[in-house]
């Protein structure tokens, strides 16, 4: 056997005969940091992929975001991530604007926390989804071109890709300061992914198939059960994080 401390050999024992080392032990430690070592540089390997598919993705249905309306569930994953990144580019922008613009009725210091912010915004951005995807949902089932809820999820969250570069410059200018621009480009980018994506996604479908009645009556019924929906929600809603945001953002303008 061969000492890999000492270089001492020997022919039996478990320990060197010159400096005492059991023997093997460091080969073992070595051998398991290289597994180790080859693990997280698969690891590695896997999250850039999947990063640079990602990527392509994005930049892909930027330019043409359409695309998805033929690929619907296997976009589901993306559209999963894109909701994601909205939610957090709103979170940070509504948390840097509270941090630079006080509330000039708002009596008490009060200063919420990065966390508190960001998880208001993200259960907003989810609940805005499901009750959006839910009505286009409900509406295809019974009226239209039918579709997977999945495949809602994937062709919409494909379709916040052009909302979420428009978040980007909003938070841009908002660090620069130009809090007037910076809110407008946020505001559009509310009013486009709540209310224009959806109709324009809802439209495209009933062109692309044929549906159980006038593509009008289907827009219309579309319409009526968000409307019902949101605003439920946004009675719902008196009195949270989300309006005091809303609120500053307001005074603003």
């Amino acid at each position: 056997m061969h000492c890999i401390n000492c270089g001492h050999r020997q022919s039996e024992g478990k320990f060197c005969a010159i400096c005492g080392i059991p023997l093997g032990v460091k080969l073992t430690r070595s051998r398991a940091a290289g597994k180790s070592g080859l693990q997280s540089n698969k690891y590695i390997k896997r999250v850039k992929i999947a990063s640079n598919k990602y990527w392509n993705y994005f930049l892909n249905y930027l330019k043409h975001p359409s695309l998805v309306l033929k690929l619907g569930e296997k976009e589901f994953s993306n559209g999963i991530i894109n909701i994601g990144i909205m939610a957090f580019f709103m979170g940070l922008i509504s948390f840097t604007f509270m941090k630079r613009v006080p509330f000039p009725f708002n009596e008490a210091s009060y200063e919420p926390s990065f966390i508190s912010v960001v998880g208001s915004c993200l259960l907003f951005v989810i609940i805005s989804t499901v009750i959006i995807v839910g009505s286009l949902y409900l509406t295809t089932k019974f009226l239209g071109p039918e579709q997977s809820f999945k495949s809602f999820i994937g062709i919409y969250g494909t379709h916040l890709i052009p909302s979420t570069f428009l978040l980007l410059f909003s938070f841009i200018l908002l660090l620069l300061k130009a809090y007037t621009y910076s809110n407008f480009l946020l505001s559009f980018a509310l009013l486009f992914s709540i209310f224009i994506i959806p109709l324009y996604i809802l439209i495209k479908l009933l062109t692309q198939e044929v549906g159980r009645i006038d593509p009008l009556y289907c827009v219309i019924a579309y319409i009526v059960t968000f409307g019902i929906a949101f605003t439920i929600y946004l009675v719902l809603l008196q009195g949270s994080l989300i309006v005091d945001v809303l609120n500053r953002w307001m005074l603003v303008n």
